[in-house]
C-alpha cells in the first residue's frame, strides 16, 4: 500500500488540487470542491471513497479530467483491467503532461494483464512523447521489452527517403569496348547512372507458434517495396527512363526453429518462400534454406556462424541457380561501444555469363554507445570482392572489387513515440574489368529506428 500512495502523490500534485477533510454529508459540494475531496481521499490510499466521488462527477460531465484520472487509479487498484483500460485512455485525452504519461502508462499496464501485448506496445509509445524525464524514459524502455518478450506477435516497421547519386545501379562510364571488336560502343542514357530520389518502405511480422518438443517455432512475413523518382539531370540524360522502371518490391514468407539440445549450444534452422518484382513485373522466385549457431563468449563477446543454401529463378528469362554460403559474425561489446566483424563467402553456380560467380565479402561496424552531443554516431566500411568465371564484355572471366563505407547519425532527442530519425550517408565504388559494371554511388539516406 505504501508503494500505491507514493505512486498517487505525483498524481494529486500535478492536478494541483488542494486536499480538504471530507466535508460532513449535510453540506452541498460544488464540482471544484467535490473534485478537491476526491483527489485528497485518493492521495491518502481511501480510493474506495474517492471513487464514489468520482462516478458522481462524471455522472455531471462524462469528460471530467480528474474523475477520469481517478477511476482509473481506483480500477487499476482493484485490478479492473477493462475498466481501468477504459479510463485511462478517457483520461489520456484529457490531461497534460506528467498525467498524460501516468494515463498512457496505466491504459498500457491493463492491457498487458488482459494480454492484448500489441495495444500495451502502442500504449508505451503514446506515452514516450510526455516521459517527465530520462529515468521515466529507461522505465518506459524497459516496459517496453517486457511487454514485448511477452507478445508472440512482432511487428517491425521501415520508412526511409534517401538522395542517391545512382539508382539504376548504371555505368560511371560513357563508353563500352566488346571482347573482338575495334571499336567503342557509347553507353545509352539508362545504361549509366541515374540519379534521384528513392523512397523505401518494409514491413516485417513475427508471429510464435505453438512450439515444437526440440524448441520454439516462429511464422516470418517480410515485404518491402522501392519507388524512385528520378531527377531532373537524370530525365534529361535518359528522356525515355521513368522512376517505375527501377522499382522493387520483395514478399516472402518463412519459418524459424530454434533447436535446443541438453549441455549444446542452440541451433536456428529456417526455410524461407520468395518473390521479387523489378519495374513493376516478376523478376525472381527464392527458396532459401538456413543453419546458423549463436555462441555467447563472455566478457561481452558473442560469435555466430552458419551456412544458407538459396535456389533462385528468374521470371525475366530462362535461368535459374543455387547460391551456397558460409557466413560468420563475432559481435563484441567495449563498454558502452559495440564492434562487429563478419565475413561471408558465397557461391552462384551458373553458366550464364556475368551470373555465376565467387564472393568474398568482409565487413567491420562499430557503434558508439553514449552520444555526442545529441548525436549518436555508428560507422561501417565493407570490401566484396566477386569473381565470374563467364562474361560477356570482356575476355578471361570478370573481375569486381567493390569498397563500401557508410556513416549513421541518429537523433535521439528528436524522437517521438519511441521513434527518432537516422541519417545515413553511404559511397560506395566497384572496379570493374568490364566497363559496364564500373559505378559509383553516394547516396543519403534519411529514416526512422526505434529507441526501445
Amino acid at each position: 500500500m505504501r508503494l500505491l500512495r507514493a505512486a498517487l502523490a505525483p498524481v494529486a500534485l500535478t492536478l494541483a488540487l488542494a486536499a480538504p477533510a471530507p466535508a460532513p454529508a449535510q453540506v452541498r459540494l460544488d464540482a471544484a470542491q467535490l473534485r478537491s475531496v476526491a483527489v485528497a481521499r485518493m492521495a491518502a490510499g481511501d480510493l474506495a471513497q474517492a471513487e464514489v466521488m468520482a462516478r458522481a462527477l462524471l455522472a455531471r460531465d462524462p469528460d471530467d479530467a480528474t474523475a477520469l484520472s481517478i477511476s482509473a487509479e481506483a480500477a487499476t487498484a482493484r485490478r479492473d483491467w477493462p475498466l481501468a483500460r477504459r479510463m485511462a485512455a478517457r483520461a489520456h485525452g484529457q490531461v497534460e503532461g506528467p498525467a498524460r504519461f501516468r494515463m498512457a502508462r496505466l491504459a498500457a499496464y491493463a492491457l498487458a494483464q488482459e494480454g492484448r501485448y500489441t495495444r500495451a506496445q502502442i500504449w508505451l509509445r503514446r506515452a514516450a512523447p510526455d516521459a517527465p524525464d530520462a529515468r521515466a524514459e529507461r522505465g518506459l524502455a524497459r516496459d517496453y521489452r517486457l511487454v514485448a518478450a511477452r507478445n508472440p506477435l512482432t511487428l517491425r516497421f521501415g520508412l526511409g527517403v534517401a538522395p542517391s547519386s545512382n539508382i539504376n545501379g548504371g555505368s560511371r562510364a560513357e563508353t563500352l569496348i566488346l571482347p573482338g571488336l575495334p571499336f567503342e560502343f557509347e553507353l545509352s542514357g539508362d545504361a549509366r547512372a541515374l540519379s534521384g530520389v528513392t523512397t523505401t518502405a518494409s514491413l516485417d511480422l513475427s508471429h510464435a507458434l505453438p512450439p515444437l518438443p526440440t524448441g520454439p517455432l516462429v511464422f516470418d512475413l517480410r515485404a518491402k517495396g522501392r519507388a524512385h523518382r528520378l531527377s531532373d539531370r537524370a530525365r534529361r540524360q535518359a528522356p525515355e527512363a521513368r522512376g517505375a522502371d527501377y522499382a522493387q518490391a520483395a514478399l516472402s514468407l518463412g519459418l524459424r526453429h530454434r533447436l535446443r539440445g541438453d549441455g549444446l549450444p542452440p541451433l536456428d534452422l529456417s526455410a524461407e518462400l520468395g518473390r521479387d518484382w523489378y519495374g513493376g513485373a516478376p523478376y525472381s522466385d527464392r527458396l532459401g534454406l538456413g543453419l546458423s549457431c549463436p555462441m555467447p563468449l563472455g566478457a561481452g563477446r558473442r560469435l555466430s556462424f552458419g551456412v544458407t543454401l538459396d535456389r533462385v529463378a528468374r521470371r525475366d528469362i530462362d535461368a535459374s541457380w543455387w547460391a551456397p554460403a558460409l557466413h560468420a559474425a563475432l559481435r563484441q561489446d567495449l563498454g558502452a561501444d559495440r564492434l562487429t566483424l563478419s565475413a561471408h563467402l558465397r557461391e552462384t553456380r551458373s553458366d550464364r555469363p556475368d551470373t555465376g560467380h565467387d564472393a568474398r565479402v568482409a565487413r567491420l561496424d562499430y557503434d558508439i554507445g553514449q552520444p555526442v552531443g545529441p548525436v549518436a554516431l555508428g560507422f561501417g566500411i565493407e570490401a566484396q570482392w566477386r569473381d565470374y568465371d563467364r562474361s560477356r564484355y570482356v575476355r578471361g572471366g570478370r573481375e569486381d572489387r567493390s569498397l563500401g563505407i557508410e556513416a549513421r547519425l541518429g537523433l535521439p532527442k528528436a524522437g517521438r513515440y519511441g521513434f527518432y530519425p537516422e541519417i545515413g550517408l553511404t559511397g560506395r565504388r566497384v572496379w570493374s574489368n568490364a566497363d559496364l559494371f564500373d559505378a559509383q554511388t553516394l547516396t543519403l539516406d534519411i529514416g526512422l529506428r526505434s529507441s526501445f
